[in-house]
């Protein structure tokens, strides 16, 4: 049974809308694994009417379907947008599971809504399964993401570039409230802030509700931006681009929120764009943490009238500290450290610098630095083109080792343990949709099964293991992705 604890919320916040169901859909991607993770027992058949929108579909005759909307406002690109809401999903209620957890579905490519501006609120397969595999890409990595359930499709037409096969997924997170949520509370008075933000302790962070206010609001945006910081450090870590974190782009969990033209690298560069609409560069590779402190900053004016600016202060150096600390763990991880040294920042932030300028593949290098004072020790060398400028990096590394005082067995495995053999490249992706698109859903299967054990070396899939040639590398994406 689909419970809805979001209409406890004041009206301002959503509007009640049914989808636009597909005609003839089909279910053409189950995850089986989160549906066991989360105790989903629906039927093949109640999950396609869900996805496909058929709501009234007999098989879900049982649940009180309520879909609704939701309300919100943020920053776009730098820019305030009071208009912004789901105008192309749809909140359908929320499952909990044996554990009393409770998660959210939300149906992308639901239709239009009141917000959906002039766009048609549809999705087509290729963005859904890009979604789909990047959040089981950043899951299996360990990086705080939302899921996917599963995913329709039918024989109708989208217009984008081109017309497409349209398609819808349901998204699974325990919620789906952004920053811009707070930014529309705000916009609504003190009363409306405090409603929101009492309901947000109550479901979602209760270790918080013994605290009177302003003490309530102060933890729950501290808390808000360290778990923020945490991700931005473990997006860094992996060589994620996100390539759109506008405000209303962020989750109040810390979660990796709405896939638009991300990227994971391929040849490692600092100020990578993934996003070829980004004109300026604001959500590059190395803006990500910078733009995660200025999306804390517009939350915390959110509270302008609750909290006064030494507790937004707080707020936000917290942001700071958890983010350098964090970022500085997951590196060393990659390198098979786990104490931290005052010159770590430095011995990482020199490697990065080379890593830049001979253009080094990011996963391939950290994953083969296991290698490394091997036989087998070419295979990294390789990747290095001018391997001589990293001579004085490597006999830093050496004494950083010795200061560590690990064993050579002990250091492959820390490296083989937190460094990817699979990545989800956007050749990789781009030639699974190509495949989907054809009606071959079987390396979408492949691929989801794989990318939830990264770690592991996955004989089958091993040509993608190699460094990718010229041409299918940097492949950058549009926001209709």
């Amino acid at each position: 049974m689909l419970q809805h604890p979001y209409l406890e919320l004041p009206k301002s916040f959503f509007q009640p809308v049914w989808p636009e169901p597909q005609q003839n859909a089909r279910l053409v991607a189950v995850n089986r694994a989160l549906m066991q993770e989360i105790d989903c027992d629906l039927s093949d058949e109640q999950l396609l009417a869900l996805t496909a929108g058929q709501l009234e579909d007999a098989s879900l005759a049982e649940f009180d379907l309520q879909p609704l909307a939701q309300k919100y406002t943020g920053h776009q690109f730098g820019y305030y947008n009071p208009d912004l809401g789901d105008g192309r999903g749809l909140l359908l209620g929320r499952w909990e599971d044996k554990n009393g957890q409770a998660w959210d579905f939300h149906l992308k490519g639901a239709g239009r809504t009141p917000y959906s501006r002039r766009g048609d609120g549809r999705a087509v397969l290729r963005s859904v399964i890009r979604e789909y595999l990047a959040s089981e890409a950043l899951f299996g990595l360990g990086v705080p993401t939302t899921r996917a359930l599963s995913i329709a499709t039918s024989d109708e037409q989208v217009q984008r570039e081109t017309f497409e096969p349209r398609a819808s997924l349901m998204r699974v997170t325990p919620s789906h409230i952004r920053f811009g949520h707070f930014q529309w509370a705000a916009s609504k008075g003190p009363a409306t802030l405090e409603f929101l933000t009492n309901f947000v302790v109550e479901h979602h962070y209760p270790e918080l509700q013994s605290l009177e206010e302003p003490q309530r609001s102060a933890a729950l945006l501290k808390t808000v931006c360290e778990r923020t910081a945490v991700l931005m450090a473990k997006w860094q870590a992996v060589g994620f681009n996100h390539g759109v974190m506008n405000s209303d782009n962020m989750s109040i969990l810390g979660e990796t929120f709405d896939f638009g033209p991300y990227a994971f690298f391929d040849d490692f560069q600092i100020e990578y764009i993934c996003n070829h609409s980004d004109y300026e560069g604001r959500y590059a590779y190395n803006q990500q943490p910078k733009i995660g402190v200025t999306n804390c900053q517009l939350l915390a004016h959110a509270f302008d009238k609750v909290l006064d600016e030494a507790a937004q202060n707080e707020a936000l150096e917290a942001f700071v500290e958890t983010y350098n600390r964090q970022y500085i763990d997951e590196m060393n991880c990659k390198i098979g450290l786990h104490t931290v040294q005052p010159d770590d920042k430095n011995l990482i932030g020199d490697l990065l610098v080379l890593m830049d300028q001979h253009r080094v593949d990011f996963s391939l290098f950290f994953r083969r630095l296991a290698k490394w004072n091997q036989p087998d020790e070419g295979e990294l060398m390789t990747l290095l083109n001018q391997p001589g400028a990293f001579v004085d990096w490597f006999q830093r590394y050496d004494a950083r080792l010795q200061q560590e005082g690990i064993s050579e067995s002990e250091r492959q495995q820390r490296i083989l343990a937190v460094n990817p053999a699979i990545v989800l490249r956007n050749y990789i992706a781009q030639g699974i949709i190509e495949a989907a698109e054809n009606g071959d859903y079987q390396p979408l299967e492949q691929w989801v099964e794989a990318l939830h054990s990264p770690f592991e070396e996955h004989p089958g899939l091993a040509e993608f293991q190699k460094p990718p040639s010229p041409e299918q590398k940097g492949l950058q994406l549009s926001c209709s992705s």
